[in-house]
């Protein structure tokens, strides 16, 4: 039986260096679907159902492969925050979330493209931001560019910078970058 090709479903820089750390032969396939939220879906709803459409969309040209597939949201006072894409969202967002407690969603999802059986998971993050002063946003922002980021949180830098609080229940950071790795070795493994 021929080895099934290995695709992770993204462009992203950071998701790519996570599977990376675990697994050497992958390629990468931007899926480019609409990332809208659906009307009254929740926070945790939308990254798993992101995620599968993902998956089911690199698998439409791409098969004999398991495609790993993830999305991230950021959610904070009734608010899901997503990639805000310009400077002035990202003030905005780091203004909105300062002082208070915001909660990260990542949606995983990998699909085996001949049978389209699927599995997901989701990690989910909660920490308290401390009370932003305006210079460290501008700061932040500057320095860090996150602008391609759920809620402009960086976690790789932002954990020195923005954090007050965070209690790691899922024991595996990786989530909050991008890609559960611990939740992926667990469905890989199977």
């Amino acid at each position: 039986m021929k080895k099934k090709r290995l695709i992770l479903a993204s462009s992203s820089v950071y998701r790519k260096i996570l599977l990376s750390s675990v697994r050497a032969d992958f390629e990468c396939i931007s899926p480019n679907i609409d990332e809208t939220r659906k009307s009254e879906e929740k926070a945790q709803e939308m990254v798993i159902r992101l995620a599968i459409e993902k998956a089911e969309k690199i698998s439409e040209h791409n098969k004999n492969a398991i495609i790993i597939a993830s999305d991230t949201c950021a959610y904070c006072d009734s608010k899901i925050l997503g990639k805000p894409l310009k400077k002035d969202i990202a003030i905005e967002y780091l203004k909105f979330i300062s002082g208070k407690k915001i909660f990260f969603y990542t949606g995983l999802c990998v699909l085996d493209a001949d049978n389209m059986n699927y599995q997901t998971e989701i990690a989910e993050y909660e920490i308290k931001i401390k009370k932003l002063m305006q210079k460290e946003i501008f700061d932040y922002i500057e320095k860090h560019n996150p602008l391609n980021s759920s809620a402009a949180f960086r976690y790789e830098v932002a954990k020195d910078i923005l954090i007050e609080e965070f209690e790691d229940k899922e024991k595996d950071l990786s989530g909050l970058i991008g890609l559960p790795l611990v939740k992926l070795q667990k469905i890989l493994d199977s």
